[in-house]
């Protein structure tokens, strides 16, 4: 009989509880005993599995501590896994020298090699939005890269602060945020754990990486999907599910290694 329990917060699993799911599907089956406390806000206003708690809240700037005051009342986790919203680090919303969030300034001239690197995360000035050939909304972009960089930074301090056994990042394979956070935040990201989602009995190729402190050995294998994300649904939360096979595996990983770590602390 499996005893041993394994904490886990699940930042941004207020969706449609992808990591929630497959907790509970293991400690009903017996394939480990997790403790699991989801945690965000949910966009479309669908779900309340959660813990409801702003993860771009930068409150305590003027004193307001709620955030890590709410976070400091549940148990010490073992494992952290987060799921950053994705959409301000995307190299899909193209435009002259990056994309519709970020631009990297061009220090090339016709004779010499520049002798700087140019910064990848410039801001975009709204003249850029104005000629740009997409109509893009200038406002509404730049409060989704203001959200992205804060609910990276609160990722980032809140492993810092309660210091997990294990910690995982998800995001897409080609995301800026994993440059963002070793580039910007000066984050170490040890163990690039690249998985398609495909493999995993799901209907898109969707290339992911699981980055932490931790190797998964998921399959990245390439193979024909079933379908595109144009083709897939509209729902935010339908488009940010994790296949539960793929959460599953995760957590059946992490729980062996929390297992064998902590056999002599009972």
């Amino acid at each position: 009989m499996i005893i041993k329990e394994m904490v886990v917060w699940a930042l941004f699993d207020s969706g449609n509880g992808s990591y929630l799911k497959g907790a509970k599907y293991l400690s009903r089956s017996g394939g480990a005993n997790i403790d699991i406390y989801p945690i965000g806000i949910d966009i479309e206003n669908k779900n309340d599995h959660f813990i409801n708690l702003n993860l771009a809240d930068y409150g305590r700037l003027f004193g307001d501590n709620t955030l890590f005051d709410e976070l400091d009342k549940l148990p010490k986790p073992d494992l952290i896994i987060a799921s950053p919203p994705c959409e301000s680090w995307s190299v899909a919303c193209a435009m002259s020298n990056g994309t519709a969030f970020w631009k990297r300034e061009d220090l090339s001239d016709s004779l010499f090699v520049p002798q700087k690197q140019a910064s990848p995360f410039t801001i975009r000035p709204k003249q850029d939005y104005i000629n740009a050939y997409h109509d893009y909304d200038f406002e509404k972009l730049f409060m989704k890269r203001l959200n992205g960089e804060l609910t990276v930074f609160n990722t980032i301090q809140i492993l810092k602060r309660y210091q997990p056994r294990y910690w995982i990042i998800e995001n897409p394979a080609n995301s800026k945020m994993w440059e963002y956070i070793q580039k910007i935040l000066g984050f170490h990201l040890p163990y690039i754990n690249l998985v398609r989602y495909n493999n995993y009995d799901y209907p898109l190729q969707k290339p992911t990486k699981f980055v932490g402190n931790i190797f998964l050995n998921l399959n990245p294998e390439v193979k024909p999907a079933r379908t595109t994300l144009t083709n897939f649904s509209k729902s935010y939360n339908e488009r940010s599910n994790i296949p539960q096979k793929l959460v599953i595996e995760i957590f059946e990983k992490v729980y062996k290694y929390f297992l064998k770590e902590t056999k002599n602390d009972q």
